[in-house]
Formats: C-alpha cells, structure tokens, sequence
C-alpha cells in the first residue's frame, strides 16, 4: 500500500522581469503543472510556500491563483504553507474565496492554508488516500521570519535563543502533534518553508533568509515519511537527513540568477515497510533566461541560436554603439532582450586599477564635468556650474551655513532641474509662478 503527494512551491505570481510581465508563460506552466497533477492522481497536493512575489498581489494574480488552486483541488486535498513572500490576510482572503462561508470549510476545505506558527493556530490535518487505507497526516508551518518569530513558547528562555535552536524546538513540537494518537495506517508528511543547511540556492533568493545563521540543521527535521519544503528555487533534494525530503523549486527561471536551472514538480509515494519513490517531473513551458557575454563578434554566434528566451546582454566595446539594441534584436529576433550593458575596453582600468599612477586618474572637477555633461548639461549652464563648483571649493566658509544662490545652481543641476540659456535655474515656489535664480 502507498499514497502519493504531489509537491508544487515558489509559483511566485506577479514576479516581472526587468519592466516585462510574464502572465502568459506564467498561466502556460500552471497548466502544465495541473496537467500533471491529473495524471499523477495524488492522494494530497502540498505547496510550500510563496503562492505570490509581494504582500500586495494585484487582482489578476489573486484570480490566477484561485483558479489554479480550486482546479487543483478537484483532484486532490491541498494545503499552502505561507512563505517569506506570502502575508496571512491576503491568503486568508483567497481561502475565503475559494471555501466561502456556504461551501466546506475547516477540515473539509478542499484548499486549506498554513498561515499560523503558533501552537494553537498550527494546520495538523488528515486525509485518507483514495486508493488504500492509509491516512496523510501533515503538519504544515509557516515561513517564521528571524526578526519577527511569532511563536508561543513554553520556556521564555527560547525568545533569546538563537535562531537555529527556536527553529529546533519548533519542529519538534510539530512532531510531537503530528505523531501524537498515530496509527500503524498512518503516514506522516512535514511542509515548511524554510532554508535548510547543505541546499544550493539560485542567488534570485533574498540573501538575508539564506544566512547561515538562519539556517536549519537538516538533522532538525521532523522524522517523517516525506518533508515538503520551499524557499530554495533550485529544486532538489535535502542530504543527511534519513527520509525523502525535497524542494519542489520555482516554476519558472525566475531571474538571471537562475540562468540553467531546471524547474520541477515532485512526485512523492510513500508508505509504510517499502521504499519511497520519488520523482523530480521537469517542468518544460517556462522560456529560458540567457545571459549573453563578450565582444559583439564573440556573443554573434551564439545569440543567432537563442529563440524564444529572454536575454541580458554584457556587451564589450571601444566606443559608445548607438546602434547596439537594433544590432542585437536582428541576431535574435524571437527574444526578449530584458537589458544591455555596455562595458567599454579599459574604461574601468583607467580609475580602478592599483598600478595607475596619481597623474593618470581624473580630477574631481573632470569628473564632476563628465557626468553633468552626460546628464544634459551643456554649454553656458555647464560653464557656470563648473565656476560656481570652482568658487565653492576655493573659498569654503564654514560658518555660513546658509545656502547661497551659486550653490542653490549646483544643487538644481546636479538634481537634473531645467536650466534656461543663461545657465539660471527655473524652480516653482508657488502653484503658476516660476522664479529664475
């Protein structure tokens, strides 16, 4: 006798890249998860954590999730476990509308979320397999922020404790509810969205959540039939552990950061005196993220075998190329090219370099020249500048704290402030009215 879970996590809805949107390929891969769900005809679909990329998921990634979530739960029970990204009120809104006051809620909700750490609040439920007489028992727990750790403890000496050792007592106080009353039919299952010690990130994650002072030790983990975790976008499984415990990873690629990374689902059976088996199903609707490097005649052969993918470009060169973007878009007509940098040749050697002698870097002034002129000014308003930055530096007085009107100049054109012929600032003081200084 087995039962099968089904693993989904870090869907991440409403994530662009660069100014781009991605609502087709986010609503093509959702199919194709759902898709597999179906045919995999799991006894519980499980999502670890970040339903959504921000607190304040607009109105067309709530629907999003609420129709790929109740499609879903046609084919199985699901649990969400809240993530980093996730915020209680907004999922409890969706579990509003997905249950609603006149359709099943608690334990019969076919949608049911994790949003409360705190021992009374904790999602402990149960939920027999189709196909056998086994029960799923899981224990789901919320992502507990290291600064902001909402967790009832028993001994006050734990709100001063470390991280890793809150954490520690936290798992096990899921297990002790998880195992308590278990029957020999029973398997357990543990959801969390957290950061474990020896998992590989993508580098797209936030970087406060991976330190390894907020780490969990694998061995921490509650020991059960199979741990569904989420966080990590690089799905893959969690080593020195002693049971089947996997990241299920983001759907998409969802930053440069993730650049060849396959994404997934897992496919779980488990049950009681056989071996598990587990399955990473790759994910294959997501467009690749590619990340172009070199001279122009470097990156041309490559970037004329990208399709249908999205591009940064890192593109050396010996002068300013205004024509850079066309010449880039022609070698790869069904991308997306998200940004391009331009490095040109030495142009860092020139400031940065250890071996440049004090004569070879720049002046302050030239600097200073350098980048209004960059910045759109010109002529006599950059001639002014430049003097009154002259004056300023040459006959410094620190007991006149007031600002005067040379200096009011350079802080209108160092803020981009429209400058008339004569070089003189235009700035509204009052609502129609404009005063020239």
């Amino acid at each position: 006798m087995t039962a099968r879970i089904f693993h989904t996590s870090d869907w991440h809805l409403g994530r662009q890249i660069g100014r781009f949107r991605r609502d087709s390929e986010i609503d093509a891969v959702l199919e194709e998860v759902i898709e597999i769900a179906d045919d995999f005809h799991p006894d519980l679909i499980v999502h670890s954590g970040d339903l959504f990329d921000g607190p304040r998921p607009g109105l067309d990634d709530m629907r999003r999730a609420a129709e790929a979530l109740r499609r879903l739960g046609r084919i199985a029970p699901v649990v969400v476990v809240a993530g980093n990204h996730d915020t209680a009120y907004v999922l409890a809104f969706l579990e509003y509308v997905l249950n609603g006051r006149d359709s099943r809620t608690g334990d019969l909700a076919r949608v049911r979320f994790a949003t409360d750490a705190r021992p009374d609040g904790l999602l402990v439920a149960e939920y027999p397999a189709q196909e056998s007489e086994l029960t799923l028992r899981i224990g789901a727990l919320p992502y507990l922020h290291p600064n902001r750790f909402t967790y009832d403890f028993s001994d006050p000496a734990m709100m001063t404790a470390t991280y890793a050792d809150r954490m520690r007592t936290v798992q096990a106080d899921v297990y002790r509810r998880l195992a308590h009353g278990r029957g020999a039919q029973d398997i357990l299952l543990f959801a969390a969205h957290m950061f474990v010690e020896g998992a590989t990130p993508s580098y797209t994650e936030r970087q406060i959540s991976l330190a390894a002072e907020y780490a969990t030790a694998a061995t921490d983990l509650p020991d059960v039939a199979y741990g569904a975790l989420g966080h990590i976008h690089n799905p893959q499984p969690v080593g020195r552990v002693g049971f089947p415990a996997y990241y299920a990873g983001s759907l998409l690629q969802l930053d440069f950061g993730e650049t060849g990374d396959t994404k997934a689902v897992v496919l779980a059976e488990v049950g009681p005196n056989r071996e598990p088996r587990i399955d990473l199903e790759p994910l294959t609707t997501g467009r690749p993220l590619i990340r172009l490097q070199g001279t122009l005649e470097e990156i041309e052969p490559r970037a004329r075998r990208v399709g249908d993918a999205w591009v940064k470009a890192e593109v050396i060169v010996e002068a300013p190329n205004p024509y850079l973007a066309d010449t880039l878009a022609k070698m790869m007509p069904k991308a997306t090219i998200v940004t391009i940098d331009e490095h040109r040749t030495g142009a860092a050697d020139r400031v940065l370099h250890r071996e440049t002698t004090t004569g070879d870097l720049p002046s302050i002034e030239e600097l200073l020249h350098d980048y209004l002129a960059d910045h759109g000014t010109t002529g006599p308003a950059l001639d002014r500048a430049m003097t009154t930055f002259a004056h300023l530096r040459a006959e410094p007085d620190p007991d006149d704290l007031a600002p005067c009107c040379e200096e009011t100049l350079l802080v209108d054109v160092l803020a981009g402030r429209p400058l008339d012929r004569s070089g003189l600032s235009t700035v509204t003081d009052t609502p129609g009215t404009e005063t020239a200084r």
